[in-house]
């Protein structure tokens, strides 16, 4: 029996061999379960309660902003906003279908929450699908909670909105929030900001949102953002609150604008546009500006048609969509920084001034206006003078005599004094947005043109001495210019911004004052213009009908400037265009206006400028009030200088 004896020799080998084999998977399998049970028990438990907690970042509120008097244009309210954790969601089809069904929303459709959903390239940051205001949307809210079992992955949250409590007062200036965009994703990669953020885009939400100072402290309206962790349950329903990480509001602007002037200053805009726009169908658009002569301070600025900041902060309507995006009245276009216009008459007391320091006339200086002496290259003037001097030239707008003073003094001369006084550059305000307008001179036509027209002729000298030409200004180097003059050649930089508060009302910034530029001239020679625009409201003066018997001596100039462009009548078609500053014996304000297809100056931006200066001098009493209705009714009358 040996063979029988060997083989239960190899089984009882092979039994045991197995035997060792399970009893070490067995020890190898319970060492691992000692290690995860005992040895790593508080790592995996912490493991499990994270999957019940929630990171939700706290948005800060935003600054807010101010009038010189404190009357708040811009500030934050309450809203709820609906959102979703997409790592939390298993069936989006389903989540969005039922969502939508309970916002009950036309413009938020289960494919609009999916597309939402699957561009949300950073997972780990919840996806904005709406917000709803507070007092709306509590009634919403409530229903959501009753179907939380149903809505894994949405998350509810009260944030601050922005809220501009005077509507589309200011707007341009105040400017639009908006979310993140494909062009701001730099901020997000940077780690400054969240997908879902809101800031600034237009005016100065943007200018000011991340406002360093001059340490490289960053004073801007944007706040620190917190963080909140909360526990939910298996449902996703709110459990507790973790811990908290506050957020910071952003600090807070104080303007030099003053709301009760620039709401007059919009209400006259608006309708002197809508007045001459029945007998002028073009005239649609406009702009005026309000600056302290001494310090550059901007009291008032509006363009028109106007822009509420409050629709682009809740959300653009198809109808608003519309509005705002037409290609003909562009109510987004801040026209007071961004359209260039040719400046008409205005430009005069440039020429005046140029000439003056030239030496090549002085005020017994006269000049023949007759038929005689609107030969080609020479143009034309509304009538015959016959002989004035510069006082009589700028009360009656003599284009004779500016040419011949034009021309005496060079081009040379023109173009540098225009730009000692701001024009033809960027003005420095704290705005984005703003434009150069253009300055003409030899060179830049050598530039910009080719062959025979490349060359600077004495026509181009002739009608830029009267303001027409290849020259555009913004309204705001024009309101600039004229405050120049007033303050005896000295140009201020603009500014909108007086101080920044922190969120404890304390300043941690304030604006100094910056001289611009400076014309080099005797003070007798700008005293010889200022003297000569005061008497354009004197009696025989274009402006004499509306400011002759005013409260306080005005200094004017006025303007009928053509388009220049190819598709307008020559004849017909001019931008209204008027400046000004007040009091003309001690200048506390300069002001300027371009109605576009205004006609005259005299006769459309003029009474614009008048409610502005009744609002700023005080003189809106009942008996102003219905002067100023009585000018507003002539618009329509009268449209000669």
């Amino acid at each position: 029996m040996p063979e029988l004896e060997e083989k239960n020799k190899n089984d009882y080998r092979r039994l045991f061999i197995f035997s060792i084999a399970i009893m070490v998977i067995f020890a190898v399998l319970g060492l691992r379960l000692f290690t995860l049970q005992v040895l790593q028990a508080s790592a995996y438990t912490s493991a499990a309660n994270n999957n019940q907690l929630r990171i939700i970042s706290q948005p800060a509120r935003r600054g807010n902003i101010y009038d010189a008097n404190m009357v708040e244009l811009a500030t934050s309210k309450p809203v709820f906003c609906i959102s979703i954790s997409t790592p939390d969601v298993t069936d989006k089809k389903a989540l969005a279908e039922k969502l939508a069904t309970l916002l009950d929303d036309p413009e938020i459709t289960p494919e609009s929450i999916l597309e939402a959903i699957n561009n949300n390239a950073r997972s780990y940051e919840t996806v904005l699908i709406t917000r709803l205001n507070y007092e709306e949307g509590v009634e919403k809210v409530a229903i959501l909670e009753e179907n939380r079992a149903d809505l894994g992955g949405v998350l509810v949250s009260e944030e601050p909105m922005r809220y501009y409590p005077n509507g589309s007062l200011a707007g341009h200036v105040i400017g639009t929030v908006g979310l993140i965009g494909e062009s701001d994703l730099n901020l997000v990669n940077e780690g400054n900001y969240l997908i879902n953020d809101w800031l600034g885009k237009t005016g100065l939400e943007s200018y000011y949102e991340n406002y360093m100072d001059e340490n490289g402290q960053q004073v801007g309206l944007k706040g620190q953002y917190g963080i909140m962790k909360i526990e939910v349950n298996s449902r996703n329903k709110f459990v507790s609150t973790q811990s908290t990480s506050d957020a910071v509001a952003g600090n807070s602007l104080v303007l030099t604008l003053d709301a009760k002037v620039q709401a007059a200053m919009e209400e006259s805009l608006a309708s002197t546009i809508k007045t001459i726009s029945k007998t002028r169908p073009k005239c649609q658009a406009g702009s005026a500006v309000l600056l302290d002569v001494k310090t550059g301070g901007i009291i008032a600025i509006a363009s028109y048609p106007t822009m509420d900041p409050n629709d682009f902060a809740e959300g653009l309507s198809q109808e608003q969509t519309k509005y705002y995006w037409d290609e003909n009245t562009k109510p987004t276009f801040n026209r007071a920084i961004s359209g260039a216009y040719p400046p008409g008459s205005t430009f005069k007391p440039v020429t005046a001034l140029a000439g003056l320091i030239g030496d090549v006339y002085d005020i017994n200086t006269y000049v023949n206006c007759c038929v005689s002496n609107w030969i080609q290259p020479r143009a034309r003037c509304s009538a015959e003078h016959g002989s004035v001097n510069l006082i009589k030239a700028m009360q009656v707008s003599c284009n004779t005599f500016f040419q011949e003073i034009g021309y005496r003094a060079g081009i040379d001369l023109l173009y540098d004094t225009a730009s000692a006084l701001g024009l033809g550059s960027k003005t420095g305000i704290d705005l984005p947005g703003e434009v150069s307008g253009t300055l003409a001179n030899p060179e830049w036509k050598a530039k910009n043109f080719t062959g025979w027209e490349a060359t600077w002729r004495n026509y181009d000298t002739y009608y830029m001495s009267m303001g027409q030409g290849y020259n555009q200004y913004t309204p705001l180097q024009l309101a600039n210019y004229t405050a120049a003059i007033a303050n005896d050649g000295v140009r201020m930089v603009p500014y909108l911004v007086e101080s920044i508060l922190d969120c404890e009302g304390n300043v941690v910034w304030e604006n100094e004052l910056t001289v611009g530029s400076q014309v080099d001239c005797d003070i007798e020679d700008i005293e010889l213009v200022q003297r000569a625009m005061a008497a354009v409201a004197e009696p025989g003066g274009v402006a004499y009908g509306l400011f002759g018997n005013y409260g306080v001596k005005v200094a004017v100039k006025t303007g009928t400037a053509q388009t220049g462009l190819a598709s307008d009548d020559k004849s017909k078609d001019y931008h209204g265009v008027f400046i000004a500053y007040a009091p003309a014996d001690d200048p506390q304000v300069a002001f300027a206006c371009v109605i576009e297809y205004g006609y005259h100056g005299s006769t459309s931006a003029a009474y614009v400028c008048k409610a502005v200066f009744n609002e700023y001098f005080g003189f809106n009493d009942l008996s102003a009030e219905k002067e100023n209705t009585q000018s507003t009714e002539n618009i329509e009358a009268d449209f000669a200088e």
